[in-house]
């Protein structure tokens, strides 16, 4: 489990930086706003890597367990985080290979919104399905 929140938290820090790597590596897009890559990439990228480096953190130091409803919450802030990342990003995969648009920046910034999404459902599930032993510790 932490190895996946760890995961998730690179991911969504990496998911923040398209619209800023992408003019450096020559894949521009022509037409998005400042604002919105922001909205779009900034915002949801900063969300999942302060929820799932949080919780990474605080369950390597053991201060919350599996079963902790924080964990629960920060996986499901991740989860939106990506659902808002992917969704925003349908109308861009539809214009996808247009002049102001071409692929390789479509896919640079469409590609890791729906692995933090696949990801975060995926440890929503797990945390979900964890209960508490008798002895007080939790087993997945």
């Amino acid at each position: 489990m932490t190895r996946a929140l760890g995961s998730l938290a690179m991911i969504g820090a990496l998911s923040a930086v398209p619209p800023y790597l992408g003019p450096v590596i020559g894949l521009e897009l022509g037409y998005i706003d400042d604002t919105v890559e922001v909205v779009d990439h900034v915002v949801p990228g900063l969300l999942t890597f302060l929820a799932a480096g949080a919780c990474f953190l605080l369950l390597r130091a053991g201060r919350i367990g599996l079963d902790s409803l924080m964990l629960a919450i920060a996986v499901a802030v991740c989860m939106l985080a990506g659902v808002w990342e992917t969704s925003s990003h349908i109308p861009l995969i539809l214009d996808g290979g247009r002049p102001e648009s071409p692929w390789g920046a479509v896919i640079l910034h469409s590609a890791l919104g729906p692995v933090v999404a696949a990801l975060s459902l995926w440890l929503v599930i797990r945390v979900l399905q964890v209960e508490p032993a008798e002895d007080g510790r939790t087993t997945p």
